[in-house]
């Protein structure tokens, strides 16, 4: 008996200085090991973005990095004919809104390694490609298939739909959101 009583009290004194670690505020600032750490300005994640996917490459995606911006998501497929073009033109629209807006591509079922050659944008690097090899992104973005664009503003609201041959309409879009 006296043996469980010590160890409780052990175990109470040992999680004491961490309790202590914390802010019950959370406006107030995190404390760490570092000392105080100025609170993070980022902002709460939409519903729609709380999900994680794999890259076409097998790396781990979490869609929470993109809150705070609005993000185009383009859904393309390995049998579509007019992706390849429509790939030039996404790495486009992400060049002319770069730092204003998450360009990512969302692979369908046997798309393999996608089409990230053929989207490179010149301005920022590459884009993200997501593997959607079970069409999990399709169903919960609601895209009507191959090449189809849904822009979500930085709330996580669907603002924008539409067929991927119609990126003039997208472009406005875009540029109307970011200013």
């Amino acid at each position: 008996m006296r043996s469980r009583i010590a160890a409780a009290a052990l175990i109470a004194a040992l999680c004491l200085p961490l309790a202590a670690c914390t802010s019950a505020d959370p406006a107030g600032p995190v404390l760490g090991a570092a000392g105080p750490q100025p609170q993070s300005a980022a902002r709460a994640v939409p519903e729609a973005l709380r999900f994680t996917a794999k890259t076409v490459d097998g790396s781990a995606f979490d869609a929470g990095a993109l809150a705070g911006k609005p993000v185009l998501l383009w859904f393309y497929g390995a049998t579509c004919a007019e992706c390849p073009a429509q790939a030039v033109e996404t790495a486009a629209l992400a060049d002319r809104h770069l730092g204003r807006v998450h360009v990512v591509a969302v692979a369908g079922p046997g798309a393999g390694s996608g089409l990230q050659g053929f989207t490179a944008p010149a301005a920022g690097g590459s884009l993200t490609h997501l593997a959607d090899p079970r069409h999990a992104l399709r169903d919960r973005f609601r895209a009507e298939g191959v090449n189809t664009y849904v822009l979500l503003d930085e709330d996580g609201e669907d603002v924008y739909r539409g067929n991927g041959a119609d990126t003039v309409s997208l472009d406005r879009e875009l540029a109307a959101l970011v200013g």
